[in-house]
């Protein structure tokens, strides 16, 4: 390939002197005073020059000269060069009034379409308006033209042929405050700008560099580094060229120079994604079918832009938010993953201190943080519009309990009037509607467990990071300790209690088979249903909305309550630790623990909604089945609310919803038999489309694990793939993929956890410390790592798990 002039009169100048004449043409008095001098007419020996250089040039190209023989012959040619004294006397008496000069190289070869040869050409600044440092600086300009530098660069381009040619550009220097670059197309719709506060006008790189990006819909900032004119100019440019543009700048208060514009070489439309489940996988665990996860998030769009209103924060903000809200969630290969930089952004949305996002982590315990959250510089105009919102922020905290309170009744009245409805008895089009009058009745309520969640994060934040520093794990896990009312524990508590009456009634071999065939059934399926009136929204993996309740298989709750120990578990002590922390350790404890208690009742109160949620999309199931457009009503789990919209209110042409559910279950098949990482990250022109585990693993397969309820233990291990309520845990340690509030039926009658999933705040890790339980949670690869009958030791405290692996 070559690299060619363009056939053009003016082309033998280069286009980087062409660029400097077409902006002071469009913009006068913006661009400092210069002067073009083109080679062929500065270079006496121009054409034998030229001849020798291309030679050289195109030999190093081909391989036929290395470095050693380019760099003699360079510094030959170098030493060749004879400039013509009437042309470099004539740009020193333009330049007469002049301070200083910078000296610049706009070579044939540079801001091509296809090669920029951004840097490879000296430019030689602040040199004083003398005959000898002039000089000295054009014979720079004029030997980089063919530079060893150069010519490495167009050999690592595939570049076989390089015409040498061009101008240097002789240009008054402008003494600024600040100079940088701007790109007028970063790939997202924004300008960047890349500067540094300096008076020096170069081409800012490196970590130096300041950078602010510019969204060119939205309104511009205030605390722009040169003035607003120069995003004009760009976008002007970009327009007229038809392609973004890359401006050198230099500023100085008010007034603005342009030092150089060009084509930009390239725009970066590779775009990349992270997703971590490192948290979200205890409520979505393993495989999720479509309507799941359609529903989740619908909710969690509509739900986070209420919560941002209830603090405050302005329409106008949440409006140019909603990607960030509607994008919180990720769905690879089936798996339910948090989208994690569009929480993080959210964080950042919170009104007070950039502690906020610290706090955060510590909380969701993700794969890998953004690093430190950079400090908020809010000036006076900033600050005077953040008094408010913290001001309300510290408010609502206050009110934290009282309006948790007020939640609960009125969403309990709210759900009640739901759970009367007869969802067989609805058409298909009023179940659907009905679902939507049901979020919008109960989603409105749903800012206040939401704002619950954001106490858990400020108060907790502030006992793991300021209370107790890392070295101090053990006594952080006990002040997590002490939940107070313990409502967690109450389904565990009945369950036992169930238990006994259950041996009493039909014997200590009782099984839930002979029960269920029992003559006595009838009196005891009053105690069944008194247990799941209370706590029949649990189930295990409950939030999928496709796995059953335990009112839909008595059988299962049989087993469980028939599993429990007839003794119970040794009683525990349920007070709150009495740790010495620093000054405040007990207000922040005590709020980080009501917080917590509130935040357990609220899983439960989710888990209704979506118990209701799966009656009723069952019930449009059978719709489906009897119209003969589904085989069996639980098909209706494969399909997504927009697909179950399109076949009720007819907005698909051709809907087929049997052929999409054939068609999912085999796509499926394959996603089953991968493994998926805590934290994934794709990249390219679409992200998703190419995928990469991010995550550590040791030799032995296992993440580090993290100890979350203090105790060491050595036991027999039982790894449970799924949930299963007759397998016996009781003396054992328990290793799975993951615990949400459904399994905790489970795995407190086991002696010790282990899960892949979780962390300090996660349901395993709550129960587990109320019940004196070691745990140690998220060990990915644990499950297949460690092996049922294994003696291995767990613990609870510094996370570490021994076994003869």
């Amino acid at each position: 390939m070559s690299a060619r002039a363009a056939e053009s009169p003016d082309a033998s100048v280069g286009r980087k002197a062409l660029g400097l004449v077409e902006l002071d043409r469009l913009y006068p008095g913006l661009v400092p005073s210069f002067v073009v001098l083109p080679v062929e007419r500065l270079v006496e020996n121009w054409l034998e020059l030229k001849a020798g250089a291309e030679a050289l040039v195109d030999e190093f190209c081909r391989g036929a000269a290395d470095d050693v023989a380019y760099g003699a012959r360079e510094t030959r040619l170098v030493a060749s060069i004879a400039l013509d004294d009437v042309v470099v006397a004539g740009a020193l008496t333009e330049a007469a009034d002049w301070r200083a000069v910078s000296v610049r190289t706009s070579a044939l070869a540079e801001d091509g379409a296809e090669h920029s040869f951004a840097g490879q050409y000296v430019t030689t600044l602040d040199v004083p308006v003398q005959p000898q440092p002039v000089r000295d600086a054009i014979r720079a300009s004029v030997a980089s033209l063919f530079s060893a530098r150069v010519a490495a660069y167009a050999r690592a381009r595939g570049i076989e042929a390089l015409e040498l040619g061009g101008s240097v550009v002789v240009q008054q220097m402008f003494v600024g405050t600040t100079s940088g670059v701007l790109f007028s197309e970063n790939g997202r719709g924004e300008l960047t700008l890349a500067w540094s506060r300096s008076a020096r006008n170069t081409t800012v790189e490196g970590e130096n560099a300041l950078e602010l990006r510019v969204s060119k819909v939205a309104d511009r900032p205030a605390n722009l580094p040169a003035p607003e004119r120069l995003l004009d100019i760009a976008v002007e440019s970009e327009t007229r060229l038809d392609r973004p543009v890359d401006i050198e700048w230099a500023a100085r208060g008010t007034r603005l120079a342009l030092l150089q514009l060009r084509p930009q070489t390239t725009v970066a439309l590779d775009y990349e994604l992270a997703w971590d489940c490192t948290n979200i996988a205890e409520n979505y665990p393993g495989i999720t079918l479509p309507l799941t996860y359609s529903f989740i998030r619908g909710l969690y769009s509509r739900v986070y832009p209420a919560f941002f209103r209830k603090l405050g924060v302005a329409q106008t903000v949440l409006d140019a938010k909603q990607q960030v809200f509607r994008n919180t969630l990720g769905y690879l290969g089936g798996h339910v993953y948090y989208q994690i930089d569009n929480w993080y952004e959210m964080v950042r949305m919170i009104p007070g201190p950039s502690s906020n996002q610290a706090f955060f982590s510590a909380m969701l315990q993700p794969q890998r943080t953004p690093g430190e959250a950079p400090r908020r510089r809010l000036g006076l105009k900033g600050a005077v519009t953040m008094a408010p919102l913290v001001g309300r922020l510290g408010w609502l905290l206050l009110r934290s309990n009282s309006m948790s309170k007020g939640f609960s009744r009125t969403f309990q009245k709210r759900l009640n009037r739901f759970e009367s409805i007869d969802w067989a008895s609805l058409q298909a089009d009023a179940i659907l509607s009905t679902l939507e009058t049901m979020r919008g009745e109960l989603l409105t309520l749903w800012a206040t467990p939401v704002f619950n969640d954001l106490r858990v994060m400020i108060f907790h934040g502030l006992l793991k990071t300021y209370s107790f520093g890392p070295e101090q794990h053990a006594d952080y896990l006990g002040y997590l300790h002490g939940l107070s009312d313990r409502a967690s524990i109450a389904p565990l508590t009945a369950l036992g209690a169930l238990g006994n009456r259950l041996r009493d009634r039909h014997g200590s071999d009782a099984t839930a088979d002979s029960i269920l065939s029992s003559p006595d059934w009838t009196a005891t399926r009053l105690d069944i249903d008194d247990y799941l009136a209370r706590f029949g929204g649990r189930a295990p993996d409950e939030l999928q909305l496709e796995n059953p309740r335990l009112a839909d298989d008595h059988a299962s709750l049989l087993a469980l309550a028939l599993g429990t120990d007839p003794e119970g578990r040794p009683p525990v002590d349920a007070t709150a630790r009495s740790i010495r922390g620093r000054l405040g350790t007990r207000f922040i404890g005590r709020n980080t623990r009501q917080a917590i208690d509130w935040r357990e009742r609220f899983r439960f109160n989710r888990a209704q909604v979506y118990g209701l949620a799966r009656t009723a999309y069952l019930a449009l199931g059978r719709r489906l089945v009897e119209a003969q457009l589904l085989d069996a009503a639980d098909d209706v789990f494969w399909l997504t609310e927009q697909e179950l919209d399109e076949a009720v209110f007819g907005h698909a042409w051709n809907s087929d919803p049997r052929a999409v559910v054939a068609r999912r279950r085999a796509e499926f098949t394959t996603f089953e038999a991968r493994s998926l990482a805590r934290r994934v990250v794709g990249s390219g022109l679409i992200a998703p489309a190419r995928l990469r585990d991010d995550e550590q693993r040791t030799a032995a397969g296992m993440a580090a694990g993290m100890g979350v309820s203090p105790g060491v233990l050595t036991a027999e291990a039982i790894v449970v793939h799924e949930f299963d309520p007759t397998v016996d845990v009781r003396g054992k340690i328990l290793v799975t993929s993951h615990i949400d509030p459904g399994w905790t039926l489970l795995f407190v009658q086991a002696a010790g956890v282990v899960t892949e999933r979780g962390n300090a705040l996660s349901h395993v890790a709550i129960i587990a410390r109320e019940l004196g339980m070691p745990a140690v949670v998220a060990a990915m690869g644990a499950v297949d790592a460690l092996r049922t009958g294994q003696l291995i030791t767990i613990n609870g405290t510094t996370g570490d798990i021994d076994a003869a692996l």
